[in-house]
C-alpha cells in the first residue's frame, strides 16, 4: 500500500507541475569582448566555450580566446582562477601558468578542475588551490596511447572526470577517437583514430565522426554529442557504443530519441533525474531527453533563432552556445554562449509556490534552533538558503536548521518536484539575539587568606540565581568554593556564567641560606637558598626557588601552595677591590702566516693566558682573541681586555667572483681580503689608481694585491686570467626563390667554428646548426641571422644577415565553356591564373596532333564527348612556374566544377569562391579551418564566400568545405573537399 501511495503522489505531482525554462544572463555582456573580472554585466569573455561546476556551486568556464580559467562564485562574482592570459603551456600557480585555447573542462568532487587545452594537445589538471600541472600529453599533435607522459592527442575538446577523478574521458575531435585516462595510462575506449562514421558495437568497432561534447551519466555511462554524425551516442564503461538520439540527418525535429534530430550537437549535461540535455549548435536551441519516456523535447530557444535574448523557453536565444553544464548546488543549468561572449543561466521552475513559515517566534535566542515548514508537502530536496548559500535541508517539508549568527537573516526555501522543476517561495525573516553569557567580577581576583573575604557580581540582568541559592546581584564570599550565577536578560534570554573557583589562603614562612662567605670576587656569584613554596619572586625579577647571584642586595618573596605571599630579610653580598691587567702591545694585531708577536702583562702576581701559557710576556704565532687572567692577593682572577691578532694567509687574500677563463668581451671581478689599503698589481707591475677592494680583470695575465698594514706591505698570490678570442663573422649571401618553395641557405665553411641559424638579431628562436639550413615552405621574403662559434664557447660579436627574397609565384586555374558546333564540341577556355606572364596549353586530345596552346585564352574544338586531362603551365618573369592537371568533361552541358584555388585580391578575377555549372542549386556552404573550426557558413540561394571573417580577410593557406547542392536530376548530394586562398 505505501509504495501504490508514492506513486500516486508522484504522479498527482507530476500532472500538477507545470515547468517553465527561464533563461537569464549572469555574467558578461552580450557582443562584448574582454577578460574583465567582476559582478554580472561588468565581467566579459572571449568566446567562453567549456563549462562546469564544483560541488559548493561554483562554476569554471574555459575562457577560449582569452586563454584563461574563469570562476563564477554562487554570488555572480566572476574572477581569474588560472591562466596567464597569454597563450603557451607552462604549469604553475594560477594566473602564473598559460594556456592555449581550452576548450573543455569537467570538475570532480574532491575539487580538482581537468581542462582539455586544446591548442596545446594536452590534458591540464588545477587542484583546489589553483596549482596548474600537466596531466597527460606530449604538447604535439597525435594519436600516441600509453602513459600519460608519453600519450599524444589528436584536438581534444570534449572532457568528463569520475566523481573521484580516477578516470577522465576525452573526445578526441580531429582523430574520431574517445580516449580514456586510467591508473596513469591514456588509451582508446571506443573509434579507430582518424576512421570517420556511425558504426555502433564493442570497442574500436565503433567509429565516430567528430565526437565534441561528452558526459557521464548517472548510471556510469558515457554520453558523447557526436557532432557531424548529428547522433548522441552511448558508451558503457566497458566500451560498448550504442547510437542514443538522432537519426543522423540535420534538422530540429523532437519525438522519441531515434526518430529525432539534430544539427550537430555540441555539449551535453546529465541532471540528478538522469535527464540529458543537448547543446543543438545550428539550431541554436537547448534540447531536452526526458529519462523515463526517452522523448526528445526542445527545452529553451527556437530552431534558426540567433541573438541573445532572455526570456521563457523558446522567447530566448542563443548564438553558437558550445558548453552546458547542470549545478547540482542549485538544481540549474548553465550555459556557455560562445559567440555572444556571455554565460547563460536557465531555471527550471515549477508552477507549484512554496508557502514558507517559522514554527514559533521569529526572533530567537543565540544558539537556539530553528523549525521551518514549508507547503504544499509531497515534493522533495526542501532547502532552506540565506543568499543562495544553503544552511540545510529536508526530504520532507518540516526543515530544522541549527542557530543562526546574531543578527537578521532573509531565508527562503526550494523543493524539487516530480519532473525536476524548481518550485520557489516567500522568504522569511529571523532575527537572532545577540549571545549571552553573563560574567562574575570579583573586588580581589579569586583566593582570600584566613580572615578575608571578596565580593562577587553578576553582569546586570532581570533575574540572579547563584549556585549558593543567592538570588541578589551581588555576593560576598567568606568560605572557599566553586561559584556560578544564571542571569535573564532584557530579552528574556537565559544565560549562565563560567564558575568561578575561590580558595583560602594561608602565608608561607620565608628565609633565605647564602652558602658561602658575602664577600666576593669581581665577576664570581654566590648561590642563595630560598625556602619552598609554589612560586618565587626575588628582588632581580628571578622566579626561582634558588639562585646564583653576583654581588648586590637581595630579598625573596614566596607564594605559598594556598596563593598567600610572604618576603624575607634582606642578604648583601659585596666585592673585594681588584686590579684589572694591561697587555702591550694592546692591538689589533695583523702578521703573516709563520711569524709571531711578543705580549706582555702587568698588574697581577701571578698570569695564566688564553692559550694554555704563564708568566708575564708570551709569543703569540695563531690569530685570535687573546687574554690574559691574573690573580690577586685575595685569590680574585681578573682578565684583561682582548687582544686581537690576525693572521693572513697570502694565497686567501684574493678571490675570483667568477671563472678565470672567458671569452673575449667578458670579464670576472677580483676581490680583495681587506676594504682599505688595498693595491692591485697586473703581471706583477701597480695599476695606477686601482687602490679599492675589488678589481675587474678584462686581459690575460697575472693578478695580485698589496696591502699596507702595520706599516708594512703583504702581498698576496697571483690569480691567472686567460681571455679566450672570439670568432670571425660568418660569410653568407642573400638569395631568392619562388613562393610556395624552400631553399638550402650555406655559410662559407671555417675551421674550427660552428654555425648557429637564427630566426631574429639578436634573441630569437635557433632554427638549425651546421653551415647549411633548409628553410621551410616560403611565402614571404625573410631575413635570417647566422652566428658562429669556436671551440672554447665563444660565439661570434654580432650575427651576419642572409635576406632572401620571396618572388610571387603564379597560381593556376580556369574555368571552361562547350559549345556544340557542326559535329564539334568547341571548347572555350577562361585563363583565370594569377601572377602569370606566359600559358602553355596542353588539351588533352591525343587523337590529334598539336593540341597545344600559348594563348592566354584558347579555344579548342574536340572532336567528341569525354573527359580529357587538360594541362595549364603558367610561369612568369621570375621564372616561377606552376602546374594545373584537370580533367575536363566535354558535353552538352556545363559539369559541376568547385575551384580548387581562388584569389580574393579585389582584381575582379577569381574573388569569390562558388560551385559552377548548369542546372546546379546549392542549398548549403561551410568552410573549415586547419583544427576543424567552422569559420564561415550560409545558406543562401546562391552561395559563395568571399575570403573573409567578420570584414577582415583569412591568411593564405588550405581551407576544407562542405557543400550541399541539388543537381539537374533533383538529387541532393554533399560536396567536400580542400580550396587554397591565395592573395
Amino acid at each position: 500500500m505505501r509504495k501504490i501511495a508514492c506513486c500516486f503522489v508522484f504522479l498527482l505531482l507530476a500532472c500538477s507541475a507545470i515547468r517553465a525554462q527561464v533563461v537569464s544572463t549572469i555574467a558578461g555582456l552580450a557582443g562584448a569582448t574582454g577578460n574583465a573580472n567582476g559582478t554580472g554585466s561588468v565581467a566579459r569573455f572571449n568566446s567562453p566555450h567549456g563549462i562546469t561546476c564544483d560541488k559548493n556551486g561554483n562554476v569554471f568556464i574555459a575562457d577560449r580566446y582569452n586563454h584563461l580559467i574563469r570562476k563564477i562564485t554562487p554570488a555572480g562574482i566572476v574572477s581569474t582562477f588560472a591562466g596567464s592570459g597569454t597563450p603557451g603551456s607552462t604549469d604553475g600557480q594560477g594566473t602564473s601558468a598559460s594556456f592555449n585555447e581550452p576548450w573543455g573542462i569537467s570538475a570532480d568532487t574532491l575539487g580538482n578542475l581537468y581542462v582539455a587545452d586544446t591548442k596545446n594537445y594536452k590534458i591540464r589538471k588545477i587542484d583546489a588551490t589553483g596549482l596548474v600541472s600537466t596531466y597527460a600529453g606530449v604538447g604535439t599533435f597525435g594519436t600516441t596511447n600509453g602513459a600519460v607522459n608519453i600519450a599524444s592527442f589528436g584536438f581534444p575538446v570534449g572532457i568528463a572526470a569520475n566523481k573521484n577523478g580516477t578516470v577522465i574521458y576525452v573526445a578526441d575531435h580531429n582523430t574520431h577517437v574517445i580516449r580514456e585516462i586510467s591508473g596513469g595510462i591514456v588509451s582508446n575506449l571506443a573509434g579507430t583514430a582518424f576512421l570517420a562514421g556511425a558504426n555502433d558495437g564493442p570497442g574500436v568497432t565503433a567509429t565516430f565522426d567528430h565526437p565534441f561534447g561528452i558526459e557521464i551519466d548517472q548510471n556510469g555511462n558515457i554520453i558523447v554529442a557526436d557532432e557531424w554524425n548529428n547522433r548522441l551516442r552511448k558508451i558503457t564503461p566497458a566500451g560498448t557504443v550504442s547510437t542514443f538520439a538522432g537519426t543522423g540527418t540535420t534538422g530540429s525535429t523532437d519525438g522519441a530519441a531515434l526518430a529525432a534530430n539534430f544539427n550537430y550537437p555540441w555539449d551535453i549535461a546529465a541532471d540528478s533525474l538522469n535527464n540529458i540535455f543537448i547543446l543543438d549548435g545550428f539550431n541554436h536551441t537547448v534540447r531536452r531527453i526526458d529519462h523515463l519516456t526517452n522523448q526528445v523535447t526542445t527545452y529553451a530557444g527556437t530552431p534558426g533563432n540567433i541573438g541573445s535574448a532572455n526570456g521563457t523557453g523558446p522567447a530566448a536565444s542563443f548564438n553558437n552556445a558550445t558548453g552546458i553544464v547542470y549545478n547540482r548546488a542549485d538544481h540549474c543549468l548553465y550555459v556557455a554562449d560562445a559567440a555572444n561572449h556571455i554565460i547563460r543561466k536557465i531555471t527550471a521552475v515549477s508552477s507549484i509556490i512554496l508557502n514558507l513559515s517559522v514554527t514559533g517566534s521569529s526572533t530567537v535566542c543565540f544558539g537556539d534552533s530553528i523549525t521551518l515548514s514549508a507547503t504544499p508537502a509531497g515534493l522533495s530536496n526542501y532547502s532552506i538558503y540565506e543568499n543562495n548559500i544553503l544552511l540545510g535541508s529536508a526530504s520532507g517539508n518540516s526543515i530544522k536548521i541549527p542557530g543562526l549568527s546574531q543578527g537578521t537573516h532573509t531565508l527562503n526555501c526550494t523543493a524539487i518536484d516530480a519532473t525536476g522543476a524548481t518550485a520557489g517561495s516567500n522568504t522569511i525573516s529571523i532575527t537572532v539575539l545577540a549571545p549571552f553569557i553573563p560574567t562574575i567580577t570579583s573586588t580581589n581576583g579569586t583566593s582570600f587568606c584566613n580572615g578575608d573575604s571578596l565580593q562577587l557580581t553578576a553582569q546586570s540582568g532581570t533575574n540572579y540565581s547563584w549556585s549558593n541559592g543567592a538570588t541578589t546581584a551581588s555576593i560576598w564570599v567568606t568560605t572557599a568554593g566553586s561559584y556560578s550565577v544564571t542571569v535573564t536578560n532584557s530579552n528574556g534570554c537565559d544565560g549562565t556564567s563560567t564558575p568561578i573557583s575561590v580558595t583560602q589562603l594561608t602565608a608561607p614562612t620565608v628565609f633565605v641560606i647564602p652558602t658561602g662567605p658575602l664577600n666576593l670576587c669581581p665577576g664570581d656569584s654566590l648561590p642563595l637558598i630560598g625556602s619552598t613554596g609554589s612560586s618565587w619572586l626575588w628582588s632581580n625579577g628571578a622566579t626561582t626557588q634558588n639562585i646564583t647571584v653576583p654581588a648586590g642586595t637581595y630579598t625573596l618573596t614566596v607564594t605559598g601552595s594556598n596563593g598567600c605571599k610572604a618576603s624575607s630579610t634582606p642578604v648583601v653580598l659585596t666585592n673585594f677591590n681588584v686590579t684589572t691587567p694591561t697587555v702591550t702591545p694592546p692591538g689589533p694585531i695583523t702578521i703573516l702566516q709563520g711569524d709571531s708577536v711578543q705580549l706582555t702583562a702587568s698588574g697581577g702576581s701571578t698570569y695564566q693566558w688564553s692559550g694554555g701559557q704563564t708568566g708575564n710576556s708570551v709569543y703569540i704565532s695563531t690569530g685570535g682573541n687573546i687574554t690574559v687572567i691574573s690573580t690577586d692577593n685575595n685569590g680574585c682572577q681578573v682578565p684583561s681586555t682582548p687582544v686581537s691578532v690576525t693572521v693572513i694567509n697570502a694565497s686567501t687574500m684574493v678571490s675570483a667572483g667568477g671563472a678565470t677563463s672567458f671569452c673575449q668581451g667578458n670579464n670576472v671581478i677580483l676581490s680583495s681580503a681587506f676594504s682599505t689599503g688595498n693595491q692591485w698589481l697586473f703581471n706583477g707591475t701597480p695599476v695606477s689608481g686601482a687602490t679599492a677592494q675589488q678589481f675587474t680583470a678584462y686581459d690575460s695575465g697575472y693578478y695580485s694585491v698589496g696591502v699596507w698594514l702595520n706599516n708594512s706591505w703583504l702581498y698576496s698570490d697571483s690569480i691567472v686570467v686567460t681571455v679566450f678570442p672570439s670568432p670571425q663573422l660568418a660569410t653568407v649571401n642573400d638569395t631568392s626563390v619562388c613562393s610556395g618553395s624552400t631553399i638550402q641557405l650555406q655559410a662559407q665553411t671555417m675551421n674550427g667554428v660552428t654555425f648557429h641559424w637564427y630566426d631574429q638579431d639578436p634573441g630569437g628562436t635557433i632554427l638549425a646548426t651546421g653551415n647549411v639550413y633548409t628553410t621551410p615552405v616560403l611565402s614571404n621574403s625573410v631575413t635570417y641571422y647566422v652566428e658562429t662559434e669556436n671551440t672554447n664557447g665563444c660565439v661570434s660579436i654580432g650575427r651576419s644577415a642572409l635576406n632572401v627574397i620571396v618572388k610571387t609565384s603564379p597560381a593556376a586555374d580556369f574555368t571552361q565553356t562547350v559549345q556544340p558546333q557542326s559535329g564539334q564540341y568547341i571548347t572555350t577556355f577562361n585563363n583565370i591564373t594569377s601572377n602569370a606572364d606566359n600559358y602553355f596549353w596542353i588539351f588533352g586530345d591525343t587523337s590529334i596532333a598539336g593540341n597545344t596552346s600559348i594563348d592566354p585564352n584558347p579555344s579548342y574544338a574536340y572532336p567528341a564527348v569525354g573527359d580529357y586531362p587538360v594541362i595549364l603551365i603558367a610561369t612568369n618573369s621570375y621564372g616561377c612556374v606552376d602546374t594545373l592537371l584537370r580533367t575536363v568533361s566535354v558535353n552538352a552541358n556545363n559539369p559541376t566544377f568547385v575551384p580548387t584555388t581562388f584569389t580574393p585580391n579585389g582584381d575582379g578575377k577569381n574573388d569569390l569562391f562558388r560551385v559552377r555549372g548548369d542546372n546546379v542549386y546549392l542549398e548549403e556552404m561551410m568552410i573549415y579551418d586547419q583544427w576543424g573550426t567552422m569559420i564561415y557558413h550560409t545558406d543562401a540561394s546562391k552561395p559563395n564566400w568571399d575570403g573573409t571573417i567578420e570584414g577582415k580577410h583569412v591568411q593564405n593557406g588550405t581551407y576544407v568545405y562542405r557543400i550541399r547542392i541539388t543537381d539537374k536530376d533533383n538529387s541532393s548530394k554533399e560536396l567536400t573537399g580542400s580550396i587554397t586562398v591565395i592573395k
